[in-house]
């Protein structure tokens, strides 16, 4: 029996690589010779493709989301529709998984206490909403200026703190919803949920006021 199924899996590894093959080679169980093949191949795509966005160690990293993304590849083998070629549709799930990494260790050493208004000496913070400039001409300055103030003053006043944390971090600092959730706390689906009911209460706030939300919101 044990020859036989040697004989078997030998057979399967020995065919030709289209995406039948990897598809079968990676279904449960997976043959280890195909792990490491399509692993090679990853790392392989990986290099150029993240470098530019790694300083350093770069083929620690590779490796380190090489394996991640394996782990999900086999997990999702099933839902592969062979539109493209297996091993494109993999490399753009390790890609993925290389991004997501990377925006996850840019905010490794950030705390949502600094969108909560308190500085590092407890300080608040509340005032102030760093939008970028772009040194508009003077009437636009303080027409923008204006407008800032009134949005600030909404969510100082309006949101409750968690949509304000969640709030700033989010579109002040484009911090990953993921990395939000897990400082918060809170599972994603939540998180959305605040932030959803924070837009609509900011909205009906601003119009309020004359603000027309869509030129404040579009990218929040």
């Amino acid at each position: 029996m044990l020859k036989w199924l040697k004989k078997e899996s030998n057979s399967k590894l020995n065919r030709g690589r289209d995406n039948a093959w990897w598809v079968e080679t990676l279904s449960n169980p997976p043959a280890e010779e195909a792990i490491a093949e399509l692993r090679s191949i990853l790392v392989r795509g990986l290099k150029p493709a993240l470098h530019k966005y790694v300083d350093r160690e770069l083929e620690e990293f590779v490796e380190d989301v090489a394996q991640d993304a394996l782990l999900k590849i086999i997990d999702r083998v099933g839902t592969f529709r062979g539109d493209s070629k297996f091993t494109t549709w993999a490399l753009k799930i390790a890609v993925r998984e290389g991004l997501s990494e990377l925006r996850r260790k840019k905010w490794d050493d950030v705390s949502l206490n600094l969108f909560t208004g308190k500085g590092e000496n407890g300080t608040s913070n509340s005032g102030e909403l760093p939008f970028p400039s772009e040194s508009p001409a003077p009437d636009r300055a303080t027409h923008e200026s204006m407008v800032l103030q009134n949005v600030m003053s909404i969510i100082n006043e309006e949101l409750s703190p968690k949509q304000k944390s969640a709030m700033m971090a989010l579109m002040v600092d484009d911090m990953p919803i993921t990395v939000v959730a897990e400082q918060m706390g809170v599972k994603r689906n939540a998180l959305y949920k605040l932030v959803h009911d924070a837009r609509l209460n900011l909205k009906t706030k601003m119009e309020s006021r004359g603000i027309n939300p869509e030129e404040m919101l579009h990218q929040m």
